[in-house]
């Protein structure tokens, strides 16, 4: 599969029209967001426990296609791949620009809602004693209740790249210090050397 960013237009819409196929109860954002928020929360990519999971949420625990399932699969590994990707920020799936700007600010609330749900999943009931990740998590919990606009206005259409973007910062903030920062610790611990970064 191509780089998730440049073909994620592409993918939402096979991808959505797999789940509606399946008679699934989310959309391909929404489901994208709760990997997204898995990961986020520390999901690692030897766990396969997601698969069951996610798909008892999307589907009720139905099973998907094989082809809906090999693209859930490829939509993780891209998923981890951006994140690991210090240079890129957190990888969101939604509708392109082709789409009316409602169904992309809604597809976004999905991804925000689904977002929420997947970290919830993932990082259970653990306190969080870090204001950066707190201050995210209400941002992206706000945004995921935001009234969706109907004005098509080159204004509205800013606005939302705007709040695409700026999720997509709150999400990699969240990622790194809850994985990396994690990640940098585990591996002084095992060098012996005990300095925190």
């Amino acid at each position: 599969m191509n780089d998730f960013a440049q073909n994620s237009g592409d993918l939402y819409q096979t991808f959505d029209d797999l789940l509606a196929e399946a008679d699934c109860e989310i959309n391909a954002s929404e489901f994208q967001g709760i990997l997204a928020g898995m990961i986020s929360a520390g999901l690692k990519s030897t766990d396969k426990r997601w698969q069951s999971v996610v798909i008892e949420i999307a589907n009720d625990g139905h099973a998907l296609s094989k082809e809906a399932l090999e693209v859930t699969q490829n939509i993780f590994a891209e998923s981890q791949t951006a994140f690991k990707q210090q240079d890129r920020l957190a990888p969101i799936l939604l509708p392109d620009d082709e789409y009316p700007l409602i169904d992309r600010s809604e597809a976004l609330s999905f991804w925000c809602q689904g977002f929420l749900l997947g970290f919830g999943l993932q990082f259970g009931d653990q306190s969080i004693d870090n204001a950066e990740i707190s201050e995210s998590l209400q941002d992206i919990s706000e945004i995921s209740q935001l009234a969706l606009s109907t004005d098509e206005g080159e204004d509205s259409q800013i606005a939302l790249v705007t709040v695409t973007e700026h999720i997509k910062v709150a999400v990699k903030a969240i990622y790194l210090e809850l994985v990396i920062k994690k990640e940098l610790v585990d591996v002084s611990s095992v060098d012996g050397n005990d300095t925190y970064h």
